[in-house]
């Protein structure tokens, strides 16, 4: 994605640049040299100071993989789905 976004932004650039006159491109040149150290700047400044944090549950998964309990556990949750399913009085 990030390669798509560079190759039109490529793209979009030289297509403006072609509209300016020759004479004016180096002006057109720095002033752009100028804002993509800027931009770029932001980007690694957002990235350094918004640091990913782990989801809370990660540590969580797989915390019941090994135990025996597990598929009994299971069949007790089908099992009571179905009650649940066929009891009308509980809607």
């Amino acid at each position: 994605m990030t390669t798509q976004v560079s190759t039109f932004t490529q793209q979009h650039t030289h297509q403006l640049l072609d509209q300016f006159p020759s004479d004016r491109l180096p002006e057109i040149s720095l002033v752009l040299e100028q804002l993509l150290k800027i931009v770029n700047t932001n980007v690694v400044n957002q990235s350094a100071s918004s640091p990913s944090k782990e989801h809370p549950w990660l540590k969580f998964a797989g915390m019941y993989g090994d135990d025996f309990d597990w598929e009994t556990f299971q069949v007790g949750i089908n099992e009571y789905r179905r009650e649940v399913d066929t009891n009308e009085e509980v809607l």
